[in-house]
């Protein structure tokens, strides 16, 4: 299942649209919802499933707007919330495993896919999501690498 998404780079201080001739880039791969789900929302607060009316919220204000009723369609960057609050061991790695396993969680219907996270330093990590479709078996990688010194994705690569 291919589908229709704006083209994004990342740029180390945030994913950019892509633009080519003055329009904005499009791409046919699910790369785009990997790193979103993993980078694109919420990295203060998961959405919780309800708020006292003067409540200060800290998550993603489409949560509750479109997907109110369907937690497991919401955008709560537990990854990059996870990134910036572990250590970088054999420990925080097996937390943040289980937190890119979360923020993936709702294309397991339409992807089959594997993470791997490695430890390369002191101050960086990589995060590697193998993936193929389910509607066709072409294997894909996307790769990106953290540098917990910055607080960021280092990785300059169209995605």
């Amino acid at each position: 299942m291919n589908t229709t998404d704006i083209h994004l780079f990342e740029t180390g201080s945030g994913g950019d649209f892509a633009i080519l001739n003055n329009d904005l880039l499009m791409g046919e791969s699910l790369y785009q919802q990997i790193y979103l789900a993993l980078f694109g929302g919420n990295s203060q607060a998961s959405t919780k499933p309800s708020y006292v009316e003067s409540e200060e919220r800290f998550d993603y204000w489409g949560n509750s707007l479109i997907w109110k009723d369907a937690k497991t369609k919401q955008f709560n960057a537990e990854t990059e919330r996870t990134l910036r609050n572990i250590v970088l061991n054999s420990s925080g790695r097996l937390s943040l495993l289980q937190a890119i396993n979360n923020d993936l969680d709702y294309l397991k219907g339409v992807v089959d896919f594997t993470v791997e996270v490695g430890v390369e330093s002191l101050s960086r990590i990589s995060i590697t999501v193998n993936f193929s479709e389910k509607t066709n078996q072409q294997n894909k990688t996307l790769q990106l690498v953290w540098d917990n010194s910055k607080n960021e994705v280092i990785i300059n690569k169209i995605i």
